[in-house]
């Protein structure tokens, strides 16, 4: 488990830790003086140690490549509730214009069903636009309550998003079809449900990093392929969204890293034992592109070492081979795989800008 794995979070560091992690964010800070060499306010691998290194996979929830505070806040209340201490301080606040419903099941049966919703307030009747964030961690780990997974949708319900941050089962459990098929049944819920909580069913977004990139990017692109809906329920509704903002997203399984093209262990881990081949185009977004592709916003740093920057070239070149409308290619010289945040001043501004134009009109 991850809290007895990194009870003590800094490994050389084991005398001040439990008292790091008893007064946090106090100890928050101290890690980050112990770690960021670059005073970045986060870690990075590179300057990770100990304990934190070993499991620096399980802490960085969304395969940024970076460890933020906002990680650094959800390890430390996994290892303060663990310690019977409750929870932690200095965790995301909910601004006073927007309701949080935390751990709402989309589908029945499975702890990894589950959505945290935040609604804005005080609409006055109009329907709202959707977002919806699905958190990356190849497929293995990651939760939709850590990080940005958890800031963004505050920050986009208070103005006036409706915004949904999923959870879905891992591939401990399932294969890369499972957790596409748990995207959509999510997305099908939200709509079943647009009259509860004031939807416009006409506009939906989604954003994702890493794995959660290839889930939003499949959410967009395959709604209408009916053999990745998986068995879940509300099938009589959509799974589409109109607007997708993908950051180091995989989209090529048949390119990407020698494991997967082998068909070797981590192929078989991701895509089953049977049938790997068809499973892996199945799962490549580049299967699905057509003219009609939805809007996209793509972002990808070209010294990525984790998804390499073809993966998005390769897409990109589809969607102007077909002439799909609307399809903007942040390529970011330079930056790792971490490039969304690692470029937040160029990243944030422009997906705010692509929501707010796709999903609400405006041209500004």
């Amino acid at each position: 488990m991850l809290v007895t794995a990194v009870f003590c979070v800094v490994g050389v560091f084991i005398g001040q830790c439990q008292k790091a992690v008893a007064q946090q964010p106090k100890g928050m800070q101290w890690v980050l003086r112990q770690m960021d060499q670059d005073d970045d306010g986060a870690i990075s691998r590179s300057e990770a140690k100990g304990r934190m290194l070993a499991n620096f996979d399980r802490v960085d929830q969304d395969s940024s490549g970076l460890i933020d505070k906002g990680e650094l806040s959800q390890l430390f209340k996994r290892l303060r509730e663990a310690r019977g201490q409750g929870a932690s301080e200095g965790s995301s606040s909910v601004p006073d214009d927007v309701e949080l419903r935390e751990n709402v099941a989309y589908r029945d049966g499975n702890e990894k069903w589950k959505l945290d919703l935040v609604l804005p307030k005080n609409r006055e009747d109009e329907l709202s636009p959707v977002v919806v964030f699905i958190h990356g961690g190849g497929w293995r780990n990651g939760d939709k309550s850590s990080g940005v997974f958890r800031d963004y949708p505050l920050e986009y319900a208070s103005h006036g998003y409706v915004c949904a941050s999923i959870n879905y089962r891992l591939v401990d459990e399932c294969t890369i079809l499972d957790c596409i098929a748990d995207c959509k049944c999510a997305v099908r819920w939200l709509r079943a449900h647009a009259e509860e909580f004031a939807i416009d069913v006409d506009n939906f977004g989604a954003y994702g990093n890493s794995a959660g990139a290839h889930l939003v990017a499949m959410l967009g692109l395959s709604a209408t392929h009916d053999e990745l809906e998986g068995d879940g329920p509300y099938r009589e509704y959509s799974c589409s969204v109109q607007a997708v903002c993908s950051s180091a997203t995989p989209t090529k399984f048949r390119l990407w890293g020698e494991e997967v093209r082998s068909g070797g262990g981590r192929a078989a881990a991701l895509f089953g034992v049977d049938n790997t081949e068809k499973a892996m185009e199945l799962a490549s977004p580049v299967t699905y592109v057509t003219s009609t592709s939805p809007p996209f916003l793509m972002v990808h740093g070209t010294a990525d070492t984790t998804v390499p920057v073809q993966q998005s070239d390769d897409l990109n070149k589809l969607f102007q081979e077909h002439e799909s409308q609307d399809v903007t290619y942040l390529r970011i010289d330079g930056a790792g795989h971490g490039v969304f945040r690692q470029h937040a001043s160029e990243t944030v501004p422009a997906m705010r800008e692509f929501f707010d134009r796709v999903l609400r009109g405006n041209s500004e």
